[in-house]
């Protein structure tokens, strides 16, 4: 009975460890570039933003001073980028952050962009801009959290 337990706890441990060194893989997959920095396109807002007083700059300004901060914003036309889009409908607002990057197509190993990171949510903003820009913040929180961990040998 000891046998097949002991061998039991040794795949669970095995399977364990394969599960994580490809959850692992897979984040590198999504955000590992060797800590280059990342340019930042903000999508257009909407009229209804306008009128709970959100504007572009203020949603530009918030993300590239964090990317900033975080030793991670470029300026070049070329390369990875962080796509943030800002969406109010009325009293609802959506926020998507996406992160892109060259990838090789393995079939015909051309190059290309593509999505490989992204995070969102919704929510309703009582008419509060500061509410939705906080949400913002902390999206772009979450994609610097996540990236500098990846690309944390290359960062230091």
């Amino acid at each position: 009975m000891r046998t097949p337990v002991l061998l039991l706890a040794c795949l669970q441990c095995a399977g364990a460890a394969a599960q994580e060194e490809a959850e692992a893989s897979f984040d590198r997959f999504k955000l590992w570039n060797g800590c280059a920095s990342t340019r930042l396109i903000v999508e257009s807002l909407s009229d209804d933003a306008d009128e709970i007083g959100l504007e572009h700059e203020d949603v530009v300004v918030a993300v590239r001073s964090r990317l900033r901060a975080a030793r991670i914003y470029n300026t070049d036309e070329s390369g990875p980028y962080l796509y943030v889009q800002v969406n109010v409908v009325s009293r609802s607002f959506s926020i998507n952050v996406m992160y892109s990057k060259v990838v090789i197509d393995v079939a015909t190993e051309l190059p290309g962009s593509a999505m490989t990171w992204t995070t969102g949510v919704t929510g309703s903003h009582g008419g509060d801009s500061g509410y939705v820009l906080s949400v913002v913040y902390r999206e772009i929180d979450r994609f610097i959290d996540e990236y500098l961990r990846v690309n944390a040998e290359a960062c230091s």
